[in-house]
């Protein structure tokens, strides 16, 4: 992806993730835990707790920054994407595994933004460093995240 290169367009993800992070994540993994009924629910419960613990960092960054914290989905996000109904587990981890790999290359994107960017959004230089380590933990977590449900899925493959 090109290097953000805009203030608003930085501001745009910051909220998308934010959301993604404080609904969408948390009614899949929801909407999984109904369907798995007690199975894999170790994985679950780490994909969740960390997603809560995301959107807090996501939330500091927002109120930092002076961005409103989105209190409805962001423009060009769907309230609710998951319907894990009658989907084996396997199944439902590798549909879990597409937003961990999204959220991952969207905190990559944040991090790789034009500094000039960051520092015009963030000009004390103390927080611009936590700002940037916060992100890097995110893709830590986030890379993490695939791997938990990538062992889940197993060998499952979408058939197209």
């Amino acid at each position: 992806m090109p290097t953000i290169e805009d203030r608003s367009v930085l501001e745009a993800l910051l909220r998308r993730m934010y959301w993604i992070e404080a609904e969408m994540e948390q009614l899949g993994t929801w909407e999984a835990r109904i369907q798995l009924m007690g199975e894999n629910i170790e994985a679950l419960e780490k994909l969740s707790h960390d997603s809560d613990k995301h959107w807090n960092i996501l939330r500091k960054w927002l109120l930092i920054a002076d961005i409103p914290v989105p209190v409805t989905a962001p423009l060009g996000l769907p309230a609710k994407i998951f319907n894990f109904n009658g989907m084996v587990p396997p199944r439902i981890f590798h549909e879990i595994m597409k937003y961990e790999i999204l959220a991952r290359d969207a905190y990559t994107d944040i991090l790789d933004a034009d500094p000039a960017v960051i520092e015009a959004m963030f000009p004390d230089e103390k927080n611009r460093n936590e700002f940037i380590r916060d992100i890097k933990g995110l893709i830590r977590d986030e890379e993490e995240h695939r791997k938990i449900c990538s062992k889940q899925a197993g060998g499952f493959k979408t058939i197209v």
